[in-house]
């Protein structure tokens, strides 16, 4: 990884100071890279995903650079998820801006308003093959301003069935919290009774991965989320309250008892607690499936996926929301026409091959936004054999009730954020729900939201 980050890096040096690299071949892990003399470098910044995905990129890189006479050559860097939004800052005020960079398609919007992101109408032509939320997604008063990567809910209930059976004594999840409850506690004291260090009932996200890891429960709870659909007014004390209350309390409940970690680290690496026998059950994101069929293959009949419970015990509404990632063209590139080339060969163009890979490689965790992709992973299903049945027919059915993630300041969700932890430490559900809702009331006056949602 750090040959690819020194190959980077080069690139970069040699755009930066006006020459082009010779032509040829660069030896990468084994694999032989093209480099195009005269070709103009098009610098992308990628997620850094899982190593199966981050080596995906890698080789697609390879091969695009391997297209002889198309004077581009593609640049990659790899870049942390949570880090980008800062690297993505830093670089604007060096002017050294990517030409092509991936943003979660929540933070999308935030771009578009603030002029970062280009208008790509009239670079792509494939818009109608997208799927109506994917569509959505990305569009702004009729104008498309990235193009959309994949979707995955996310908020699942991953659970270890071998664990479950032995000191939960059952085989399934219950569908409401209260059972749920009374499941962690049959669990903790089997823990307790056999004597087995570092393992928990439950996870939750914590930290900045509870401010987005639980808007789609906050829909179920509530019929909503923290603010209206015209961002003007707070729900936490009016048709929010009991819904909130009730997560409040849950919180409260769930790391009183001890049934889940005090620490976990970054949400989407649960899954690897969940393998590793640190957990019995645990929420992740579906992008998780991936991870256990290339790191724990051996696990994959020992892992069940269900949905999250709901205080009323009905799973037929919202119960996640659909992330996803959006690769972007910066409103500084200056080779516009050639970066759109890039997209349009990795995931917009006619030729769909590329991204019907991806997601077998993906062992189906995530959806396609394209309708032509979606027909063909269709049939795909009918003959694969890697990953469970239940597995995929979940995720898509769970894929198919969910949100888009909500794009209001990022301030409100961090307010539930802060609102979820009070309870979880003990701070007392009431006044940290009054202390929430002024914060939130705050962020809608201090931010001039009233009546701005675009998608209202």
């Amino acid at each position: 990884k750090k040959i690819f980050s020194f190959l980077t890096l080069l690139f970069i040096a040699v755009a930066l100071v006006g020459c082009k690299p010779p032509e040829g071949l660069s030896t990468i892990d084994t694999k032989d890279e093209y480099i195009e003399a005269g070709a103009t470098n098009i610098v992308m910044w990628c997620a850094d995903f899982e190593e199966w995905q981050n080596q995906l990129n890698i080789s697609q890189r390879i091969e695009f650079n391997g297209i002889k006479n198309d004077v581009i050559q593609l640049s990659q860097v790899f870049v942390e998820q949570n880090d980008i939004d800062d690297r993505l800052r830093a670089a604007r005020e060096s002017n050294s801006t990517p030409d092509i960079y991936m943003i979660s398609i929540g933070n999308l919007y935030k771009e578009v308003q603030n002029g970062y992101a280009l208008d790509l109408t009239s670079y792509i032509d494939t818009w109608d093959d997208l799927i109506d939320s994917a569509y959505e997604g990305v569009t702004y008063g009729s104008k498309h301003y990235g193009y959309p990567i994949c979707l995955e809910p996310s908020t699942l209930l991953f659970y270890r069935k071998d664990l479950l059976s032995e000191y939960g004594k059952t085989t399934t999840i219950p569908t409401t919290w209260d059972e749920f409850l009374e499941l962690c506690a049959t669990i903790k004291a089997n823990i307790k009774a056999k004597g087995t260090k570092g393992l928990y009932a439950f996870d939750v996200p914590k930290g900045v991965d509870c401010a987005w890891g639980t808007w789609g429960m906050q829909v179920a709870a509530t019929g909503g989320l923290a603010v209206d659909d015209t961002w003007s007014e707070s729900r936490l004390l009016t048709s929010g309250r009991e819904g909130y209350t009730k997560l409040g309390q849950l919180w409260d409940t769930l790391f009183d008892k001890g049934y889940v970690p005090l620490s976990s680290g970054a949400y989407n690496e649960y899954i690897k607690q969940l393998c590793l026998d640190k957990q019995v059950m645990s929420l992740c994101g579906s992008w998780s499936v991936s991870e256990i069929i290339n790191a724990y293959p051996e696990l994959k009949d020992k892992i069940g996926i269900a949905k999250v419970p709901t205080f009323s015990g009905n799973q037929t509404g919202t119960l996640a929301t659909n992330g996803g990632w959006v690769y972007v063209i910066s409103s500084s590139c200056k080779n516009v026409e050639k970066a759109a080339e890039v997209i349009k060969w990795l995931v917009a163009g006619d030729d769909t091959s590329r991204t019907e890979y991806y997601f077998s490689k993906a062992y189906y965790s995530k959806s396609s936004p394209r309708k032509s992709v979606q027909a063909k992973i269709e049939e795909s299903l009918k003959t694969q054999t890697d990953v469970p049945t239940e597995w995929v027919e979940l995720i898509n059915e769970v894929t198919t009730t969910s949100i888009l993630e909500p794009i209001y300041p990022w301030d409100i969700s961090v307010a539930i954020e802060g609102y979820l932890e009070a309870c979880a430490m003990g701070k007392g559900v009431d006044t940290s729900l009054i202390e929430a809702d002024n914060a939130i009331k705050n962020i809608i006056l201090n931010n001039h939201t009233a009546g701005t949602n675009p998608r209202n």
